[in-house]
This record gives structure tokens, sequence and C-alpha cells, in this order.
């Protein structure tokens, strides 16, 4: 439904259906003559491979001739690279035995909260998966709020964890933090799309609590996301849909040394309103376009350095109407990002890498009186190392340095329920900077064959509040037998204000929140076919900056969330793909101590999610998702007084966040086909979201005298999306 770039090329790594003239086929097998399954099976320096089944037995297509290293890597087994010898039109089968292998430190990778997904991990979310999630739109951030515990703001890409603060949620791609993944957002009724691309990442851990010690400046939950070091292959891909194209190529030398990849996008909205009807009234359509792409170069046998670069930009003019004032809300917004890494092993089992990167984010908006602009840059430095000590311990250091800088300048309403263009204002011209140094130190260790723990501790100090924090952690997990566990984890949690309330403040006087976890849950896996998963949690929030409106109150917030998850997936191979999610949760703050209590802005009490994937033939796929949840608390005005001398009224609140949006449900559907199009592959695609115009609020409003409410339905009315991607 967005600009997908390669959209495509996930489906052909993950489905292996490929138009070839040579099958590879053979069986896994371990020391014990056992088969091995989920084995990744892959001919080095393209993308051409499979994954064995429960029977040890991988097949997949080539167009490949000649000389190449079959690299074949299993869980808990060491690598083994064979030598093959392809022929035109030829079928090889080719068996290989994997041995044990000496250092076992990847079975505590996946600790509490997590769902993830790499090369030696059981994984829970693929890329294959988030491309075919109906209403995910093949988008990452959306596809994660499939899984418990998450909730989607505004039905867009931005997440809530647990009831916490979307900007409690950190996201991590090859060591740079990402500030600003998304186009159009904080945009008004219109649904934010993130703009990472899933089909390079290697690896996708995300984590809604408990995290480990080597993140930091966050209270709610972790994204870490690794893309690939070297490209895989040479092509060109396109995607065109009703509203938006994309174009994408990769490239790698003949000896694997080097690699490229670029990728272009834009969208043109007129035929897909043309189809859905325009929903809203634009003074400019919404616009989005993209590009950018990868550098990388293996410089050793162990050691690659990476370099990354993007631009993302958005365009709207959307009718908006609040009680003082109806009119276009306009927003112009340009991101740039760029990320440069280096890799390499100090020794035979250790690695250490290094990355530096830079971003800026430029947002101008207007709305009546409203005219401002605001100028975001960060950089960050940082470094890691780890190293096995011995077969059952591993240590894992790290540091950090990270600078911000805020320039907010413009014309701001001086009251915030008067917003004319008319009304009184005041220019503001501010700038501020602070920087963040971090470090941290953590021992995994794998006590006994059943019994692992992850203990660290990191600090924190924060120049512009002079504040530092030590915040120490704990993940544990005892395997019961093959396909059972249980996982808890304690750890304390700081996250620092931005620097737009510091803006708010006279002397800089906000020190950081804390948050924190206490975690306990038990999982059943049996080979990533069937798992099951629940587990409780509890956050004690403290030191919360509040706020109300436009009035600063003192840093004596608190809070807490508690809740259950509880998540169901199954797995039929080449067939189906479903799973069923579920989260109680119940989030509560405070604005000073012995203040009242109220429901946090994202208490969402229930959320379900239903979500599965079909493979009808080899060719055409069909999917289908249903979400549920209780509606987000909301502050409702019970009165106005009429302000004579500025000719407004103005609005006496209930209880903060005292009612509730009606109750939030959609469904969705989607279709796929793949084929050969010119004797290239291609994949059509049709989806079909909130099949049942379902009436979803984004806002509840009011007239000018506060005497009427009026409900904004959410411009996610029911819209059909076509398009097709060709390879080139």
């Amino acid at each position: 439904m967005k600009y997908i770039v390669l959209f495509i090329l996930v489906i052909i790594i993950n489905s292996g259906f490929v138009y070839s003239q040579s099958k590879v086929s053979g069986k896994i097998t371990d020391t014990e003559n056992k088969p091995v399954y989920g084995a990744n099976v892959v001919i080095e320096g393209t993308i051409d491979g499979a994954t064995s089944d429960e029977n040890g037995i991988y097949e997949f297509t080539t167009q490949k001739t000649g000389r190449f290293n079959l690299i074949v890597t299993a869980m808990g087994l060491s690598e083994k690279i064979v030598i093959i010898d392809i022929n035109p039109g030829q079928d090889l089968i080719k068996d290989v035995k994997l041995t044990a292998d000496e250092v076992k430190t990847e079975e505590i990778v996946v600790t509490a909260s997590s769902f993830t997904s790499g090369e030696n991990s059981k994984v829970t979310l693929t890329p294959l998966e988030i491309v075919r999630i109906p209403g995910a739109d093949a988008d990452l951030f959306r596809a994660l709020t499939t899984f418990p515990g998450t909730n989607q703001v505004d039905e867009g890409s931005r997440i809530s964890v647990r009831g916490g603060d979307p900007d409690e949620v950190l996201t991590i791609l090859d060591q740079a933090t990402l500030y600003n993944p998304f186009i159009f957002d904080n945009t008004y009724n219109t649904s934010s799309y993130s703009t990472i691309e899933p089909w390079g990442l290697r690896g996708i851990n995300f984590t809604s609590g408990g995290f480990s010690a080597k993140f930091g400046n966050a209270l709610s939950g972790v994204l870490d996301l690794k893309s690939y070091e070297m490209t895989r292959g040479r092509g060109m891909f396109l995607l065109a849909g009703i509203g938006a194209s994309s174009l994408a190529g990769v490239w790698t030398s003949n000896d694997g040394m080097l690699g490229a990849t670029f990728q272009a996008n834009q969208s043109y909205l007129k035929p897909f309103f043309d189809l859905n009807g325009m929903t809203q009234e634009y003074s400019k359509v919404p616009e989005a376009r993209g590009f950018g792409g990868t550098i990388a170069h293996k410089f050793s046998k162990t050691g690659y350095m990476k370099f990354y670069a993007n631009y993302s930009g958005d365009r709207i003019g959307i009718l908006s109407e609040s009680p003082s004032f109806k009119g276009f809300y306009n927003s112009t917004n340009d991101n740039f990002f760029a990320n440069y890494k280096v890799s390499f092993a100090p020794t035979a089992v250790s690695s250490l890498s290094a990355g530096v990167s830079f971003s800026a984010f430029d947002r101008k908006q207007d709305y009546g009186v409203l005219d401002s602009r605001n100028q975001d840059y960060y950089g960050k430095f940082r470094v890691d190392f780890s190293n096995p000590l011995t077969s059952k311990i591993e240590f894992n250091a790290g540091a950090e340095y990270e600078y911000s800088n805020s320039h907010l300048s413009g014309t701001y309403p001086l009251y915030f329920y008067d917003i004319a263009p008319d009304s009184r204002s005041e220019y503001v011209d501010t700038k501020n900077s602070t920087g963040r140094v971090g470090a941290y130190a953590e021992g995994l260790f794998r006590i006994s064959d059943k019994f692992f723990a992850i203990s660290g501790v990191r600090t924190d100090y924060h120049t512009l509040s002079k504040n530092i924090n030590i915040d120490p952690r704990l993940s544990i997990g005892y395997q019961l037998n093959s396909y059972n566990a249980i996982r808890g984890a304690i750890g304390l949690y700081h996250q620092y204000p931005s620097l737009s309330q510091y803006q708010r403040t006279t002397d800089n006087n906000l020190y950081a929140e804390s948050a924190i976890h206490y975690i306990l849950g038990y999982e059943f896996n049996k080979e990533n076919d069937i798992v099951f998963r629940v587990e409780g949690y509890y956050k004690d929030y403290r030191d919360l900056v509040t706020a109300f409106q436009d009035v600063q109150f003192p840093q004596q917030g608190n809070g807490f969330a508690k809740g259950i998850d509880v998540f169901l997936k199954g797995k039929i191979q080449n067939k189906l793909t479903a799973w069923i999610s579920y989260a109680y949760s119940d989030s509560k703050r405070r604005r000073f101590d012995g203040g009242e209590l109220y429901s946090s802005n994202y208490d969402i009490t229930h959320n379900m999610s239903i979500v599965s994937s079909y493979n009808i033939t080899n060719q055409w796929t069909v999917g289908a998702s249903y979400k549920l949840s209780t509606g987000k608390p909301y502050t409702p005005v019970v009165s106005s007084i009429f302000d004579p001398v500025n000719d407004v009224y103005i609005p006496i609140y209930a209880q903060e966040n005292s009612d509730r949006f009606p109750t939030y449900s959609r469904i969705d559907l989607n279709l796929q086909y793949i084929t050969s199009l010119f004797d290239k592959f291609a994949v059509f695609f049709v989806a079909l979201n909130n099949l049942l115009d379902t009436k979803n609020l984004y806002l509840i409003s009011y007239n000018r005298n506060y005497t009427e409410k009026i409900e904004i339905r959410s411009n996610n009315k029911r819209i059909i999306y076509f398009g097709v991607g060709l390879q080139l």
C-alpha cells in the first residue's frame, strides 16, 4: 500500500518460487545422522537458497552455473561451507552433515518480552510475514502492532508499548538511533508510515520490556534492527501501485567484496482517490518521496564497512476543524539520515563494531495563527565489543555519545483554545542542545544446560541537566524441556525529557524519568510451528514530566502500567501461518504525589489481533486480519466560559481521560499472485482495508461554544489498492 522497495525480493528470498534452470537439493543431518530442521542453505554471494524441513530436506532452483560455495548454518551447530558445481539444466543433490558448535551462547539471545528473527534464532517474525500481514501495508511497525503489548497511534506506524508514550520506544538500525523513521508523522487525520524497508534486514528484535543494558534512554521498548553486512546478488526491481511506485537495485562484485544498493520512491494519489473517493478536502494533496542507498566493502575475512544514506519527505494540506477555527492544516517534513559502520573480529571468537551516524529533521506547519518551524539535528558515535570467555560465559561492553540540537521558531497561539488567524499570539525563537554519554557492561551466562542469565549495568550522563544515572538489569531463562521455557526480567530504566520540554524550563532542572520493569512469562515453542506465550508485567513510573495543555507542572508525576500478554502462533509448512494475540493492560498516571490517578493517554484495556496467511498454491496467497480493541481515553469538555475580550469560548474539562472513544475494530484482506512476466519474476497484489467500512474515530471535537460534540471519523475508510512488482 505504501512505497515498498524490493517487495518482490522479499518473496523471492522467502518463498523459493523462482524461474531457473537447475534444481539444488539434499538433506541436512547432524553427527548422529538425525535430520536438522530449519537449517539455512544459500549459495554464497546470491539470494538463491532454502530452509530445511522437519526431515532435513532442502530444495531450491537457481539460474547460476559454475563452481560456488554452498553455505549451511543452523542453530546450535557450526557453519559449514561446501563447494558445489552447477551445470546448466542439470539437477544437483548435495547432502551436508553439521557438527556441534562448541561456543553456545545463542540460546539466551531470545529473552523476556522479545519477538525476534535472525540467522540463528527461532523466528517469530519474518520479512515475508511483514509484507503479507493484511492491513500492515508491508510496514514493519504496523506489523508489530499485531503482537501483544503494542498499539497503533492514530492507525499509523508509530506504536505505543504497554501503556507507555510512543516516545518511550527506541528504534536502532546497525547501532544508529532512528529519531524520525516516519512520513506524515503527527499530521492531522493522516496515518504515518515508516521509512524502514524490511527486505534488507537480517535481524529483527522487538522487545516490549526488560531489554538489555545495551540500550539506554528508553522507558518502554526497543526495536533493534540489523541489516545484511554485504549485498547478495544483482538485479533491479520495480513496484508500481495505484498510489505509489518504487525502483530499487542491488549490485555485488564478482568476488563478493564490494556491494551497493539504491532505492527511490514517489507517491501519486490522484488515481487512488479516483478509485476510492477523496474522503477529505485538501489544499495540497498528500505527497511523499524518498531515495537512498548503501555501499559496503568486505575488507577481510571477518571485517566489513558499510555506508548508508536515506532521504524522505512529505507534503500535505488537509482541512481541519477546531472550535475556534476551520481551515487547512499544512505540513512539510524533510528527513535525512546517514550511518557509517565498521565491524571486524579482533580474535577468532570476539567481535568489535563501531558506527557514526547523523540525522536532520525539518518540520514546517501552519494552521490558523500557528506558523512554526522545528529543526532537529542528531549525531551519534557508538562502539560495541563482544567476547565469549568460555563456552558458558560471554562478555559484552560498549559506549556511546549522542548529540542533540533543536531550533524552534515561529508564531504560536497565546492560548491553546484560540487558534484563529487573528487571535493573540507570540513569536518564539529558541535553540537548545545537549549531549548524552552512555556505557554498559553485561555478561551472558549459561549456568547449566537449562538455566541462562543476562546480567548487566549501564550508566548515562546528560550534559544539559548534568544528571547521571546507573541502571542495573537482569534477565533469566529456564528451559524446562525441548519445547517449554520460563523467562523473567527485572531492571531499572531512565529516559531524559525531550529538548522541547527543557525549552519550557528556566534552568534546565529536569532530570531523567524512570521506570522499573518486572516481567515473568512462559513459552511453548515447537520448532516455531507452534508458539504459545503468556507473560505478565508491571512497570513502576517515577519522576515523570507532566503538563496539562500549556501549563508546566513540577517533575513529580508517577504511575504504573500492568497487564498480561498472550500470543499463540501456528504454522503448517508452506501452507498456513496464523496467530492470535491478546493483551490486557491497566496504565495509570498522576501529576504529583498524592494526586488522583487517571488513565494514561495510551491505556488500551483490551487489545486483540488475529492474523492469517494461506498459500492456496505456490502462486496464490491470501491473507486476512482482524483487530478489536478498547477505545482510547480522552478528556471531555463539560462546559465553557465566554471571553468577550478575545471573542472565544474557554473550555472547562472533566477529569483527565475520564471518557473513551467507541470500541475500535477493523478487518483487512489481501491477495498475491506470483508468476512470470516477459520471462521475469512478477507478483501481482490486491489489498482491501477496512472491509466493513467500520467508522473508527480519529478525534472528538466540539462546536464553537462546546455545547455540541463532533466526532471526526478516521481517514482510514474502506479502500482498495492494487499493483505489480517486476524483476527487471
